[in-house]
């Protein structure tokens, strides 16, 4: 709203505008001229019958010609005029609307931003362990999978004479085959798992000692996302508190 002033006031400045004698505005609206005086001293308000015929001789909107009085003095005032009411409501809806709209839009910046922020703090969606897995090396078809562990087992125990020859001659063929693979899973694969590989299988374990941390970007920008979003969300609240004020 523009300056503080009265609807006499501005019959009177739009009189002036459009350079008409009170006499020539009555004529025109089709009034008194004794009541026009009455109305520009704001010694009475029009009805709403002669406030629609002041508009059409000034050739203005409800809108238009309100637009300098302050929202106060029409809700004091001209609510009385049933096209000023059906106008200071309609506005008055609208208003609401967009205050309604943007405390939404504000809780929803926050819940979204506590939520970024706990999945970047908390790092379960992009995690940043690493569980490592080692394979001593292929099994074999027909061997069994933990034959790089229990390799004792094949061995003929019935011959004591030969037993010793037959662990040391298979202690040393294992070696021979030993072929390390060290696998980086983020994800717990569980104690083990085996996966199918050229010329047979391997057999993970799980090496429980061993648990990495690999920090992950997208969980700090996640955390810095989130304080923003959380600021603008504040920043909403104050800010319709100061317009919605400032409007009443």
């Amino acid at each position: 709203m523009g300056a503080s002033m009265t609807l006499g006031e501005q019959l009177k400045k739009l009189r002036a505008e459009k350079s008409l004698s009170q006499p020539e505005l009555a004529e025109l609206a089709g009034i008194e001229q004794s009541y026009l005086s009455k109305l520009e001293n704001d010694k009475s308000l029009p009805s709403n019958e002669v406030f629609r015929k002041l508009l059409s001789a000034f050739a203005l909107t409800v809108a238009q010609f309100i637009e300098p009085l302050e929202a106060s003095y029409i809700k004091a005032n001209l609510l009385v005029i049933s096209d000023i009411e059906q106008l200071y409501k309609q506005a008055t809806s609208k208003q609401l609307n967009k205050q309604r709209n943007m405390l939404y839009l504000a809780s929803t910046l926050i819940v979204l931003s506590v939520t970024l922020f706990y999945l970047g703090y908390a790092k379960q969606v992009f995690n940043e362990t690493q569980y490592e897995y080692r394979s001593s090396g292929i099994v074999l078809a027909g061997e069994p999978i933990n034959v790089f562990t229990h390799w004792g087992d094949l061995i003929d125990s019935t011959d004591p004479r030969a037993h010793g020859m037959q662990m040391r001659k298979t202690k040393v063929a294992m070696a021979q085959r030993s072929d390390l693979d060290v696998l980086l899973s983020d994800e717990n694969r569980g104690g083990f798992f085996d996966v199918k590989v050229e010329g047979g299988r391997r057999l993970y374990e799980r090496m429980d000692h061993i648990i990495n941390k690999q920090p992950r970007a997208i969980n700090a920008w996640l955390q810095v996302l989130g304080v923003l979003l959380f600021a603008s969300g504040i920043m909403g609240f104050v800010l319709e508190r100061r317009l919605f004020n400032l409007s009443r």
